[in-house]
């Protein structure tokens, strides 16, 4: 008697497990397929999408390296949404998003943004070769928008009209949703202002690995300037020279290097001003290709969550709060 209610209870254990194994791929499958190339623009439609979506990111956190893969044409072709950063980011998957089948719905978030917000190379560039395509002015912008809060406010909109086309039946959840996190964003934006406020006029000089910052600088009171230019592309002794004097001229104690290039250039331009008599510091790293793998860690990290758009911007404001401001002191 025993035996036949173990076994009776074993049965329907294993039915309940094939019960459950049945359904969780249509629970998956009724989720959107969503592919973003860049780390930020996959955080910000899991912001928006919660459990109605399931995300993908292609490029880690420094897009500027990524070369495509077999899964990843496989992945963005299996697609219900493609969200693109535009303005370069993606050069090596132009042709690629170009043969996708058309059932799968592709925005470039770069287009929700007036042309008057864009930093043209004519206002940054030109102490740097470049290879992106110009436009028909003759001049490129710079693609890293995402440092000004205010102008990824706009992409979050756009990234909820856009589940809301595919996935009318939650639109409302789409919305509220993204109400939420853009009140979220506009207390990061005031947080990083507030910061930056701390900071004295007179020090507030970003020098980084590459010249990523300029939208940050912008919106927060910074003058920007980069060893490599927007692309992250090798610079040349020339422009090594140049900033190395501009360091001296401005007599700045500090420099940053990024997440997206190697630590030891910007060691090299450290070296070659400490040669020259001046003593400068090398602090960072600014994140600024994208938030990091949640496996990923900082050394001296912060309390900041690192692989969400939010904790990123505020890693990167204390950061520069740290070591710009005397009484902090630095490292």
């Amino acid at each position: 008697m025993k035996w036949s209610k173990l076994i009776r209870g074993i049965n329907v254990v294993a039915f309940s497990c094939m019960a459950v194994a049945v359904l969780l791929p249509e629970i998956v499958e009724a989720r959107l397929r969503v592919v973003a190339t860049t780390t930020i623009l996959a955080d910000t439609v899991q912001q928006i999408g919660h459990d109605k979506v399931t995300v993908r990111s292609l490029m880690g956190s420094n897009p500027h390296h990524y070369k495509i893969r077999t899964e990843d044409i496989r992945h963005l072709s299996q697609a219900h949404l493609v969200i693109y950063n535009g303005l370069s980011i993606e050069n090596g998957l132009r042709r690629v998003l170009s043969q996708l089948p058309k059932n799968v719905y592709i925005i470039d978030v770069s287009d929700c943004l007036p042309k008057k917000n864009l930093r043209s190379s004519h206002q940054f560039d030109d102490h740097h070769s470049h290879s992106h395509p110009e436009n028909s002015c003759g001049y490129h912008y710079d693609p890293h928008f995402w440092l000004n809060v205010n102008h990824w406010m706009m992409v979050v909109r756009q990234i909820e009209k856009s589940l809301k086309v595919i996935d009318s039946n939650q639109a409302h959840f789409y919305h509220m949703s993204s109400n939420k996190y853009l009140g979220q964003l506009n207390e990061l934006d005031q947080y990083i202002r507030s910061q930056s406020e701390k900071i004295p006029t007179n020090l507030r000089f970003l020098v980084t690995s590459h010249n990523a910052l300029g939208y940050f600088g912008q919106a927060y009171g910074f003058e920007t300037d980069g060893l490599m230019g927007t692309e992250g592309e090798e610079t040349s002794i020339a422009n090594l020279r140049r900033l190395s004097y501009k360091i001296m001229d401005q007599k700045l104690t500090t420099i940053f290097w990024d997440n997206t290039t190697s630590r030891k250039s910007m060691q090299a331009l450290q070296e070659s001003i400490l040669a020259k008599g001046h003593k400068v510091s090398l602090a960072g790293p600014i994140l600024v290709g994208g938030v990091l793998d949640s496996r990923q860690t900082l050394q001296n990290c912060d309390k900041h969550n690192h692989s969400t758009y939010d904790g990123m911007m505020r890693h990167n404001v204390d950061t520069i709060l740290v070591h710009l401001t005397p009484q902090q002191g630095r490292r």
